[in-house]
Protein backbone atom coordinates (compact mmCIF):
# COMPACT_ATOMS: atom_id res chain seq x y z
CA UNK A 1 0.00 0.00 0.00
CA UNK A 2 1.40 3.48 -1.15
CA UNK A 3 1.93 6.27 1.66
CA UNK A 4 -0.67 8.43 0.01
CA UNK A 5 -3.26 5.88 0.35
CA UNK A 6 -2.59 5.17 3.74
CA UNK A 7 -2.46 9.04 4.42
CA UNK A 8 -6.11 8.96 3.08
CA UNK A 9 -7.22 6.03 5.28
CA UNK A 10 -6.18 8.03 8.12
CA UNK A 11 -8.32 11.29 6.92
CA UNK A 12 -11.09 8.42 6.16
CA UNK A 13 -10.86 7.28 9.80
CA UNK A 14 -10.93 11.05 11.23
CA UNK A 15 -13.62 12.08 9.29
CA UNK A 16 -15.88 9.15 10.54
CA UNK A 17 -14.71 9.82 14.41
CA UNK A 18 -16.03 13.80 13.59
CA UNK A 19 -19.01 13.12 12.57
CA UNK A 20 -19.61 10.58 14.87
CA UNK A 21 -19.10 13.20 17.44
CA UNK A 22 -20.46 15.92 15.69
CA UNK A 23 -23.74 14.31 16.01
CA UNK A 24 -23.32 13.52 19.07
CA UNK A 25 -22.96 17.14 19.96
CA UNK A 26 -26.26 17.47 18.15
CA UNK A 27 -28.03 14.92 20.03
CA UNK A 28 -26.78 16.26 23.25
CA UNK A 29 -27.55 19.76 22.75
CA UNK A 30 -30.90 18.92 21.57
CA UNK A 31 -31.76 17.13 24.72
CA UNK A 32 -30.53 20.34 26.47
CA UNK A 33 -32.52 22.49 24.54
CA UNK A 34 -35.41 20.20 25.36
CA UNK A 35 -35.43 20.25 29.07
CA UNK A 36 -38.37 22.14 29.83
CA UNK A 37 -41.07 21.13 27.38
CA UNK A 38 -44.24 22.06 29.87
CA UNK A 39 -46.04 24.91 28.72
CA UNK A 40 -45.03 28.12 30.50
CA UNK A 41 -47.04 31.14 31.83
CA UNK A 42 -45.64 34.81 31.63
CA UNK A 43 -45.88 36.06 35.49
CA UNK A 44 -46.16 40.22 36.14
CA UNK A 45 -44.52 41.45 39.21
CA UNK A 46 -48.00 42.76 39.93
CA UNK A 47 -49.74 39.36 39.50
CA UNK A 48 -46.84 37.52 41.81
CA UNK A 49 -47.39 40.22 44.58
CA UNK A 50 -51.09 39.67 44.43
CA UNK A 51 -50.62 35.92 44.51
CA UNK A 52 -48.35 35.91 47.94
CA UNK A 53 -50.93 38.74 49.14
CA UNK A 54 -53.99 36.49 48.57
CA UNK A 55 -51.94 33.04 50.50
CA UNK A 56 -50.30 35.13 53.02
CA UNK A 57 -53.97 36.38 54.31
CA UNK A 58 -54.60 32.70 55.20
CA UNK A 59 -52.61 32.59 57.86
CA UNK A 60 -55.04 34.81 59.71
CA UNK A 61 -51.79 36.36 61.66
CA UNK A 62 -53.58 40.10 61.92
CA UNK A 63 -56.79 39.21 63.41
CA UNK A 64 -55.40 37.04 65.69
CA UNK A 65 -52.81 40.29 66.68
CA UNK A 66 -56.15 42.41 66.41
CA UNK A 67 -57.85 40.50 68.60
CA UNK A 68 -55.15 41.05 70.88
CA UNK A 69 -55.21 44.55 70.45
CA UNK A 70 -59.09 44.52 71.44
CA UNK A 71 -58.74 42.82 74.11
CA UNK A 72 -56.27 44.88 75.88
CA UNK A 73 -58.43 47.67 75.05
CA UNK A 74 -61.28 45.90 76.61
CA UNK A 75 -59.38 45.59 79.89
CA UNK A 76 -57.90 48.75 79.86
CA UNK A 77 -61.55 49.88 80.46
CA UNK A 78 -62.45 47.83 83.60
CA UNK A 79 -62.64 49.42 87.06
CA UNK A 80 -60.43 47.55 89.88
CA UNK A 81 -62.34 44.72 91.51
CA UNK A 82 -63.66 45.38 94.52
CA UNK A 83 -62.77 43.72 97.95
CA UNK A 84 -65.57 42.20 100.34
CA UNK A 85 -64.08 41.90 103.88
CA UNK A 86 -66.10 40.03 106.74
CA UNK A 87 -64.84 39.85 110.37
CA UNK A 88 -66.05 37.85 113.22
CA UNK A 89 -65.01 38.51 116.87
CA UNK A 90 -66.69 36.47 119.81
CA UNK A 91 -68.02 33.36 119.14
CA UNK A 92 -69.55 32.31 122.76
CA UNK A 93 -73.20 32.71 122.31
CA UNK A 94 -72.79 33.73 126.41
CA UNK A 95 -70.82 36.75 125.47
CA UNK A 96 -70.56 39.74 123.52
CA UNK A 97 -70.11 39.08 119.85
CA UNK A 98 -69.45 41.63 117.09
CA UNK A 99 -70.00 41.28 113.17
CA UNK A 100 -68.81 43.16 110.61
CA UNK A 101 -69.42 43.31 106.33
CA UNK A 102 -67.99 46.05 104.47
CA UNK A 103 -67.30 46.47 100.55
CA UNK A 104 -64.36 48.63 100.18
CA UNK A 105 -63.53 50.08 95.99
CA UNK A 106 -60.27 51.82 95.15
CA UNK A 107 -61.35 54.82 93.11
CA UNK A 108 -59.50 56.26 90.36
CA UNK A 109 -59.21 59.84 90.80
CA UNK A 110 -56.00 60.64 88.97
CA UNK A 111 -57.44 59.03 85.76
CA UNK A 112 -55.37 56.02 85.78
CA UNK A 113 -57.52 53.97 83.56
CA UNK A 114 -57.67 56.60 81.07
CA UNK A 115 -54.15 55.87 81.00
CA UNK A 116 -54.43 52.65 80.56
CA UNK A 117 -56.72 53.24 77.74
CA UNK A 118 -54.19 55.84 75.71
CA UNK A 119 -51.39 52.72 75.69
CA UNK A 120 -53.94 50.39 74.81
CA UNK A 121 -55.18 52.83 71.90
CA UNK A 122 -50.70 53.24 71.10
CA UNK A 123 -50.51 49.29 70.86
CA UNK A 124 -53.63 49.25 67.98
CA UNK A 125 -51.62 52.17 66.64
CA UNK A 126 -48.59 49.91 66.75
CA UNK A 127 -50.18 47.19 65.13
CA UNK A 128 -51.02 49.15 62.03
CA UNK A 129 -48.05 50.11 61.56
CA UNK A 130 -46.58 46.70 61.71
CA UNK A 131 -48.97 45.78 59.09
CA UNK A 132 -47.62 48.18 56.56
CA UNK A 133 -43.96 47.39 57.54
CA UNK A 134 -45.09 43.76 56.83
CA UNK A 135 -47.05 44.12 53.59
CA UNK A 136 -43.95 46.24 52.62
CA UNK A 137 -41.87 44.01 53.67
CA UNK A 138 -43.85 40.80 51.35
CA UNK A 139 -43.73 43.33 48.06
CA UNK A 140 -39.73 44.10 48.37
CA UNK A 141 -39.23 40.13 48.82
CA UNK A 142 -41.41 39.62 46.04
CA UNK A 143 -39.58 41.90 43.88
CA UNK A 144 -36.55 40.65 44.53
CA UNK A 145 -37.28 36.82 43.95
CA UNK A 146 -39.12 38.31 40.63
CA UNK A 147 -36.24 40.09 39.55
CA UNK A 148 -34.42 37.16 40.13
CA UNK A 149 -35.71 35.36 37.69
CA UNK A 150 -35.99 38.02 35.62
CA UNK A 151 -32.03 37.93 35.71
CA UNK A 152 -31.89 34.14 35.47
CA UNK A 153 -34.08 33.79 32.06
CA UNK A 154 -31.57 36.44 30.51
CA UNK A 155 -28.41 34.80 31.80
CA UNK A 156 -29.76 31.46 30.29
CA UNK A 157 -30.31 33.07 26.94
CA UNK A 158 -26.54 34.55 27.06
CA UNK A 159 -25.31 30.79 27.63
CA UNK A 160 -27.71 29.81 24.35
CA UNK A 161 -25.99 32.47 22.57
CA UNK A 162 -22.51 31.42 23.74
CA UNK A 163 -23.31 28.02 22.84
CA UNK A 164 -24.16 28.64 19.76
CA UNK A 165 -21.26 30.37 19.03
CA UNK A 166 -19.28 27.74 20.78
CA UNK A 167 -21.12 25.24 17.92
CA UNK A 168 -19.99 27.62 15.26
CA UNK A 169 -16.55 27.77 16.40
CA UNK A 170 -16.46 24.04 16.52
CA UNK A 171 -17.83 23.79 13.00
CA UNK A 172 -14.96 26.11 11.07
CA UNK A 173 -12.19 24.59 13.13
CA UNK A 174 -13.19 21.14 12.45
CA UNK A 175 -13.10 21.97 8.72
CA UNK A 176 -9.95 23.58 8.96
CA UNK A 177 -9.02 20.27 10.42
CA UNK A 178 -10.06 17.94 7.86
CA UNK A 179 -8.48 20.96 5.50
CA UNK A 180 -5.35 20.07 7.28
CA UNK A 181 -4.22 23.58 8.16
CA UNK A 182 -4.74 22.56 12.11
CA UNK A 183 -4.12 20.65 14.63
CA UNK A 184 -6.01 17.70 15.91
CA UNK A 185 -5.24 18.82 19.63
CA UNK A 186 -6.86 22.26 18.65
CA UNK A 187 -10.00 20.66 17.22
CA UNK A 188 -10.09 18.17 20.87
CA UNK A 189 -9.61 21.49 22.63
CA UNK A 190 -12.75 23.24 20.77
CA UNK A 191 -14.71 20.05 21.24
CA UNK A 192 -13.48 20.68 25.41
CA UNK A 193 -14.81 23.86 25.06
CA UNK A 194 -18.12 23.17 23.60
CA UNK A 195 -19.32 20.75 25.84
CA UNK A 196 -18.50 23.02 28.74
CA UNK A 197 -20.26 24.94 27.57
CA UNK A 198 -23.13 22.44 27.15
CA UNK A 199 -22.86 22.18 30.76
CA UNK A 200 -23.19 26.33 31.65
CA UNK A 201 -26.50 25.71 29.79
CA UNK A 202 -27.25 23.35 31.89
CA UNK A 203 -26.21 24.97 35.28
CA UNK A 204 -28.14 28.14 33.99
CA UNK A 205 -30.98 25.90 33.34
CA UNK A 206 -31.08 24.93 36.54
CA UNK A 207 -31.09 27.95 38.32
CA UNK A 208 -33.86 29.51 35.85
CA UNK A 209 -35.96 25.89 37.20
CA UNK A 210 -34.38 27.12 41.10
CA UNK A 211 -35.61 30.79 40.64
CA UNK A 212 -38.78 30.01 39.35
CA UNK A 213 -39.22 27.48 42.57
CA UNK A 214 -38.00 30.14 45.02
CA UNK A 215 -40.90 32.63 43.59
CA UNK A 216 -43.71 30.27 43.44
CA UNK A 217 -42.84 28.77 46.64
CA UNK A 218 -43.78 32.24 48.64
CA UNK A 219 -47.67 31.72 47.64
CA UNK A 220 -47.15 27.46 48.62
CA UNK A 221 -46.72 26.17 45.92
CA UNK A 222 -43.66 24.84 43.65
CA UNK A 223 -44.19 25.59 40.11
CA UNK A 224 -41.66 25.17 37.18
CA UNK A 225 -43.87 27.03 34.22
CA UNK A 226 -43.84 30.39 35.34
CA UNK A 227 -41.64 32.88 33.51
CA UNK A 228 -40.59 36.89 33.44
CA UNK A 229 -39.53 37.44 29.84
CA UNK A 230 -38.71 40.80 30.16
CA UNK A 231 -37.79 42.82 26.95
CA UNK A 232 -34.35 43.98 27.53
CA UNK A 233 -35.42 47.69 27.95
CA UNK A 234 -37.83 46.87 30.98
CA UNK A 235 -34.63 44.91 32.99
CA UNK A 236 -32.78 47.77 34.19
CA UNK A 237 -34.85 48.74 37.84
CA UNK A 238 -36.60 51.86 36.40
CA UNK A 239 -38.76 52.67 38.85
CA UNK A 240 -36.39 52.60 41.90
CA UNK A 241 -35.65 56.33 41.83
CA UNK A 242 -39.03 57.45 42.26
CA UNK A 243 -39.94 54.57 44.65
CA UNK A 244 -37.41 55.27 46.81
CA UNK A 245 -38.86 59.27 46.58
CA UNK A 246 -42.02 57.86 47.86
CA UNK A 247 -40.76 56.02 50.57
CA UNK A 248 -38.96 58.30 52.29
CA UNK A 249 -41.82 60.22 52.92
CA UNK A 250 -43.06 57.04 54.18
CA UNK A 251 -40.51 55.70 55.85
CA UNK A 252 -41.87 53.22 58.17
CA UNK A 253 -39.00 53.63 60.60
CA UNK A 254 -39.67 57.07 61.41
CA UNK A 255 -42.81 56.47 61.98
CA UNK A 256 -42.25 53.43 64.34
CA UNK A 257 -39.85 55.66 66.19
CA UNK A 258 -43.05 58.68 66.80
CA UNK A 259 -44.93 56.19 68.09
CA UNK A 260 -42.22 54.82 70.28
CA UNK A 261 -41.82 58.75 71.39
CA UNK A 262 -45.19 59.12 72.02
CA UNK A 263 -46.00 55.52 73.72
CA UNK A 264 -43.15 56.51 76.01
CA UNK A 265 -45.07 60.00 76.56
CA UNK A 266 -48.07 57.50 77.66
CA UNK A 267 -46.09 55.63 79.77
CA UNK A 268 -45.21 58.37 81.74
CA UNK A 269 -48.57 59.76 81.88
CA UNK A 270 -49.74 56.57 83.44
CA UNK A 271 -46.83 56.43 85.88
CA UNK A 272 -47.29 59.76 86.77
CA UNK A 273 -51.13 59.36 87.43
CA UNK A 274 -50.22 55.85 89.15
CA UNK A 275 -47.62 57.30 92.00
CA UNK A 276 -50.89 59.53 93.27
CA UNK A 277 -52.59 58.07 96.64
CA UNK A 278 -55.76 56.83 95.07
CA UNK A 279 -58.41 56.89 97.83
CA UNK A 280 -59.63 53.12 98.51
CA UNK A 281 -63.82 53.76 100.01
CA UNK A 282 -65.36 51.34 102.19
CA UNK A 283 -68.99 50.61 103.00
CA UNK A 284 -70.69 48.17 105.58
CA UNK A 285 -72.58 47.88 108.44
CA UNK A 286 -71.24 46.67 111.81
CA UNK A 287 -73.55 44.60 114.25
CA UNK A 288 -72.82 43.85 118.31
CA UNK A 289 -74.96 41.74 120.16
CA UNK A 290 -74.30 41.23 123.58
CA UNK A 291 -76.52 38.86 125.94
CA UNK A 292 -77.98 41.71 128.23
CA UNK A 293 -78.28 44.21 125.54
CA UNK A 294 -79.43 42.70 122.51
CA UNK A 295 -78.57 43.69 118.57
CA UNK A 296 -77.27 47.07 117.75
CA UNK A 297 -76.48 47.26 114.18
CA UNK A 298 -74.08 49.89 112.92
CA UNK A 299 -73.21 51.29 109.72
CA UNK A 300 -69.65 52.28 109.00
CA UNK A 301 -68.42 54.21 106.10
CA UNK A 302 -64.06 54.90 105.92
CA UNK A 303 -61.88 56.46 103.68
CA UNK A 304 -58.20 54.97 103.68
CA UNK A 305 -55.38 57.06 101.71
CA UNK A 306 -51.94 55.16 100.92
CA UNK A 307 -48.82 57.48 101.89
CA UNK A 308 -46.83 57.71 99.09
CA UNK A 309 -43.62 58.41 101.38
CA UNK A 310 -40.80 56.60 100.17
CA UNK A 311 -41.53 54.80 97.17
CA UNK A 312 -43.03 57.70 94.64
CA UNK A 313 -42.48 55.92 91.53
CA UNK A 314 -39.65 58.82 91.00
CA UNK A 315 -37.42 57.07 89.51
CA UNK A 316 -39.43 55.47 86.91
CA UNK A 317 -40.42 58.81 85.64
CA UNK A 318 -36.57 59.85 85.59
CA UNK A 319 -35.94 56.60 83.10
CA UNK A 320 -39.12 56.97 81.49
CA UNK A 321 -37.88 61.03 80.75
CA UNK A 322 -34.32 59.26 79.65
CA UNK A 323 -35.40 56.94 77.23
CA UNK A 324 -37.64 60.00 75.45
CA UNK A 325 -34.74 62.07 75.11
CA UNK A 326 -32.84 59.21 73.93
CA UNK A 327 -35.35 58.49 71.25
CA UNK A 328 -35.14 62.47 70.19
CA UNK A 329 -31.88 62.00 69.85
CA UNK A 330 -31.78 58.85 67.79
CA UNK A 331 -34.95 59.87 65.40
CA UNK A 332 -32.43 62.88 63.89
CA UNK A 333 -29.68 60.37 64.30
CA UNK A 334 -31.24 58.31 61.93
CA UNK A 335 -33.39 60.57 59.56
CA UNK A 336 -29.79 61.92 58.54
CA UNK A 337 -27.81 59.23 58.50
CA UNK A 338 -30.40 56.86 56.29
CA UNK A 339 -31.10 60.05 53.58
CA UNK A 340 -27.03 59.64 52.96
CA UNK A 341 -27.30 56.43 52.84
CA UNK A 342 -29.81 56.32 50.46
CA UNK A 343 -28.42 59.20 48.44
CA UNK A 344 -24.95 56.90 48.11
CA UNK A 345 -27.13 53.79 47.35
CA UNK A 346 -28.43 55.97 43.93
CA UNK A 347 -25.34 57.22 42.92
CA UNK A 348 -24.36 53.73 42.69
CA UNK A 349 -27.26 52.44 40.60
CA UNK A 350 -26.55 55.67 38.68
CA UNK A 351 -22.90 54.65 37.79
CA UNK A 352 -24.46 50.61 37.54
CA UNK A 353 -26.70 52.03 34.72
CA UNK A 354 -23.63 54.00 32.60
CA UNK A 355 -21.89 51.04 33.28
CA UNK A 356 -24.63 48.61 31.86
CA UNK A 357 -25.89 51.03 29.02
CA UNK A 358 -22.14 51.03 27.56
CA UNK A 359 -22.08 47.55 27.58
CA UNK A 360 -25.11 46.85 25.54
CA UNK A 361 -24.83 49.36 23.23
CA UNK A 362 -21.51 49.68 22.20
CA UNK A 363 -19.06 46.57 24.03
CA UNK A 364 -21.31 44.16 23.39
CA UNK A 365 -22.38 45.04 19.21
CA UNK A 366 -18.74 45.49 19.01
CA UNK A 367 -17.61 42.13 20.73
CA UNK A 368 -20.15 39.90 18.46
CA UNK A 369 -19.01 41.90 14.90
CA UNK A 370 -15.14 41.12 16.12
CA UNK A 371 -16.02 37.61 16.53
CA UNK A 372 -18.17 37.32 13.69
CA UNK A 373 -15.68 38.36 11.40
CA UNK A 374 -13.04 36.82 13.39
CA UNK A 375 -13.98 33.46 12.72
CA UNK A 376 -14.90 34.54 8.70
CA UNK A 377 -11.59 35.01 8.58
CA UNK A 378 -10.52 32.14 10.23
CA UNK A 379 -12.66 30.14 8.00
CA UNK A 380 -11.18 31.77 5.32
CA UNK A 381 -7.29 31.22 6.28
CA UNK A 382 -7.12 34.63 7.36
CA UNK A 383 -6.49 34.41 10.72
CA UNK A 384 -5.09 32.23 13.38
CA UNK A 385 -7.00 29.97 15.76
CA UNK A 386 -5.98 32.45 18.47
CA UNK A 387 -7.72 35.11 17.19
CA UNK A 388 -10.97 33.13 17.28
CA UNK A 389 -10.56 32.34 20.34
CA UNK A 390 -9.51 35.23 22.09
CA UNK A 391 -12.73 37.10 20.00
CA UNK A 392 -14.79 34.28 21.85
CA UNK A 393 -13.55 34.63 25.11
CA UNK A 394 -13.74 38.57 24.62
CA UNK A 395 -17.80 38.36 23.60
CA UNK A 396 -17.99 35.73 26.70
CA UNK A 397 -16.82 38.06 29.26
CA UNK A 398 -18.96 41.15 28.16
CA UNK A 399 -22.00 38.74 27.78
CA UNK A 400 -21.41 37.38 31.52
CA UNK A 401 -20.75 41.12 32.39
CA UNK A 402 -23.94 42.62 31.55
CA UNK A 403 -25.60 39.77 33.70
CA UNK A 404 -23.16 40.54 36.65
CA UNK A 405 -24.14 44.90 36.20
CA UNK A 406 -27.73 43.72 36.21
CA UNK A 407 -27.73 41.17 39.41
CA UNK A 408 -25.78 44.32 41.28
CA UNK A 409 -28.06 47.09 40.36
CA UNK A 410 -31.40 45.18 41.51
CA UNK A 411 -29.32 44.37 44.49
CA UNK A 412 -28.78 47.74 45.07
CA UNK A 413 -32.24 49.02 44.05
CA UNK A 414 -33.72 46.77 46.11
CA UNK A 415 -31.36 48.11 49.47
CA UNK A 416 -32.36 51.73 48.26
CA UNK A 417 -36.14 50.96 48.08
CA UNK A 418 -35.79 49.33 51.60
CA UNK A 419 -33.80 51.58 53.28
CA UNK A 420 -35.72 54.41 52.57
CA UNK A 421 -38.99 52.52 54.05
CA UNK A 422 -37.20 52.21 57.04
CA UNK A 423 -36.37 48.01 56.32
CA UNK A 424 -33.37 46.40 56.65
CA UNK A 425 -32.57 45.09 53.29
CA UNK A 426 -31.09 41.94 54.40
CA UNK A 427 -34.32 40.53 55.58
CA UNK A 428 -36.12 40.95 51.87
CA UNK A 429 -33.28 39.84 50.27
CA UNK A 430 -32.60 36.02 52.22
CA UNK A 431 -33.30 33.14 50.80
CA UNK A 432 -36.18 32.38 53.48
CA UNK A 433 -37.26 35.92 53.89
CA UNK A 434 -40.79 34.99 53.77
CA UNK A 435 -40.16 32.80 57.00
CA UNK A 436 -38.54 34.98 59.03
CA UNK A 437 -41.04 37.44 58.60
CA UNK A 438 -43.54 35.66 59.20
CA UNK A 439 -41.83 33.88 62.26
CA UNK A 440 -41.11 37.42 63.33
CA UNK A 441 -44.89 38.12 63.75
CA UNK A 442 -45.58 34.85 65.31
CA UNK A 443 -42.76 35.44 68.03
CA UNK A 444 -44.40 39.39 68.52
CA UNK A 445 -47.97 37.65 69.23
CA UNK A 446 -46.71 35.57 71.36
CA UNK A 447 -44.39 38.53 73.28
CA UNK A 448 -47.46 41.13 73.16
CA UNK A 449 -47.80 43.03 76.33
CA UNK A 450 -51.17 42.89 78.64
CA UNK A 451 -51.81 46.70 79.20
CA UNK A 452 -52.00 47.22 83.03
CA UNK A 453 -50.06 44.24 83.75
CA UNK A 454 -46.65 44.68 85.89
Amino acid sequence: MSKNQIQQQKFAVHRHKFRLKALCSSILLTVVSSVSLAETKTLSLESAIEKVETYQQTQNIWATQTEIDQANLSKAKLWKNPQLNIEQTGFDSNKEQEFSLSISQELDVFGVRKANQNLAVFAQEKMLLAQKIYTAQLRLTVKYLWSQLAIAELEKNIVQAQLNVSEANLNAIRKRFQAGSVAEVDLKRAQLSHTENIRLFKQADLQVQLAQQQLSNIWGASDKTIQIQLALNRLWPQDSYQNVQTNLAENYFEKSRILQLKNTQAQLAYIQAAKRPNPTVSLGMNRTKAPENGNENQIMLGVSVPLNIFDRQQYDVKINQHKQDALNRQQGFYAQQNALQVGTLLTQLQGLEAQFKDVEKTQLPLAMEVQQKTLLGFSAGKFALTDVQQATLQLQDIRQRKVELLKAAWQTAISAESLSLGIEPSVVMSADAIAQINQTLWDNIQTSPVVGEN
